[in-house]
């Protein structure tokens, strides 16, 4: 009697289980982060080529192209120029046309706040360059493992800002629009920020400069 019994309990709990089960609502799969390993504008693998370069050397920024004058060095025009700190040395793209969506990629010390951009080939050579009338700068972290001996980058879309400029070798700093905290420790890690070219002012010579990019961190600026 008492096996009978112990059954009949143990046959009444499997049925509320499974009733119970068949209530539960579905697991919903985990949504893809549309931001992972995904670029805006600049095409994907140039970017991955960039990063791997930035991570060999992150003082010196990555340009999706550069102008080369005959008689003058590769390095004339090169993107490193923008932060030299000299007004009249500048980065010149170098495709055929006024440049739009090329782009200059370059590291962010964590915890910056604010970028500051001067349009133009500086002072003397102003007018004979394109000038930015309005660029794009998209912000990623970036996270560097090594498969291989190399580096194997992944990276995540952070946000954008928008930047116009008069036509005047006049600097605009912005906010940058979201928080750089401190990396963690562990996998090499930083953060990158893109510059976008998008309208430009017309010069002399259909290839657009910039002239220099500061980046600082205001304290308090949150």
């Amino acid at each position: 009697m008492k096996r009978i019994f112990s059954l009949l309990i143990l046959g009444l709990a499997l049925g509320w289980l499974g009733a119970a089960l068949a209530r539960a609502p579905a697991k919903k799969p985990e949504k893809k982060d549309k931001n992972l390993n995904q670029t805006k504008i600049i095409p994907k693998k140039e970017f991955r080529e960039a990063l791997i370069k930035l991570a060999k050397d992150e003082r010196v920024p990555i340009a999706s192209s550069t102008l080369v004058e005959k008689g003058r060095g590769e390095d004339y025009y090169s993107a490193e120029k923008i932060l030299d700190q000299n007004p009249e040395t500048f980065w010149a793209e170098g495709v055929k046309g006024s440049g739009k969506n090329e782009w200059l990629a370059f590291s962010i010390i964590e915890e910056s706040t604010h970028i500051e951009i001067t349009p133009g080939a500086g002072r003397e050579q102003f007018e004979n360059f394109n000038r930015p009338k309005k660029l794009l700068v998209d912000f990623y972290q970036v996270k560097l493992p090594q498969k291989d001996d190399e580096y194997d980058p992944s990276f995540k879309w952070l946000g954008r800002s928008t930047y116009s400029f008069q036509d005047k070798n006049v600097p605009v700093i912005q906010k940058i629009p979201v928080h750089l905290p401190e990396l963690a420790m562990g996998v090499r890690s930083m953060y990158v920020g893109v510059i976008i070219l998008q309208d430009v002012y017309r010069g002399q010579f259909d290839d657009t400069a910039i002239n220099e990019i500061k980046i600082t961190a205001v304290w308090g600026a949150d």
